[in-house]
This record gives structure tokens, C-alpha cells and sequence, in this order.
């Protein structure tokens, strides 16, 4: 899928269900959020709301980045999937065809239409 890089802006509304991409101990890592928001447009803030006990925190905390891919249609099982499956119990960083951009440390899904 080719990627065109647009201007920074808040595209997430209405709230979807996305897929937060995060590096944990050195391995891509995704799980399921349905509480997603832009808090601010210029300069654009986006707001998530994840679980302390989500395997993903450990990453961003580390990091200080993170990525949101919205999936396609076609992507509601994997998605189903990232939500229920820790990353803490199973490696899911095979499951998609991961890339990086400016950032260098906040995984993104190639197949998700949409990546920030």
C-alpha cells in the first residue's frame, strides 16, 4: 500500500477503534483502544485512554512515543485479536507488516489506511 505524508491534523473523529503500535523490549507491539481523541489542533494533540495494566505502557513510558494505525474493514479480526491477546503472553510483532517514520521508535501497521 503506498503511504502519502500529509499535514499533521486531527483525523480521528468520530472516535474509531485503533490499533496503538508501541516498541516493548526492543519488539513491535499492538493492542486495541477504543477511546481515542484529539485533544488540539495546532499543534495537534491526540489523547488515548489505556489501561495501567496494558502490555503496550511499558513501551510508550519507555519511549516516549507511540503510534495509531486505524484499521480497514477487512482488519476487524486482527483487531478483535489485539485487543483480547496480550503482549505480554504472545509476540505479536510478526503479525503485521510493520514500519517506522520520523519518529524511529513508534511501530506502524502498513496495511492500516490511516497511521499518526
Amino acid at each position: 500500500m503506498t503511504k502519502n505524508k500529509i499535514r499533521p491534523g486531527p483525523y480521528l473523529f468520530p472516535s474509531p477503534t485503533v490499533l496503538i503500535g508501541a516498541n516493548v523490549n526492543g519488539k513491535a507491539n499492538f493492542n486495541a483502544i477504543g477511546w481515542v481523541s484529539g485533544l488540539e489542533f495546532g499543534p495537534p494533540l491526540i489523547s488515548i485512554s489505556s489501561n495501567q495494566q496494558h502490555h503496550n505502557n511499558v513501551g510508550i513510558k519507555e519511549n516516549q512515543t507511540f503510534s495509531v494505525n486505524t484499521p480497514s474493514a477487512d482488519m476487524v479480526e486482527i483487531t478483535d485479536y489485539c485487543g483480547i491477546i496480550s503482549g505480554r503472553k504472545e509476540d505479536k510483532s510478526e503479525i503485521f507488516d510493520v514500519f517506522y517514520g520520523d519518529l524511529k521508535t513508534a511501530p506502524m501497521i502498513r496495511e492500516a489506511p490511516l497511521n499518526l
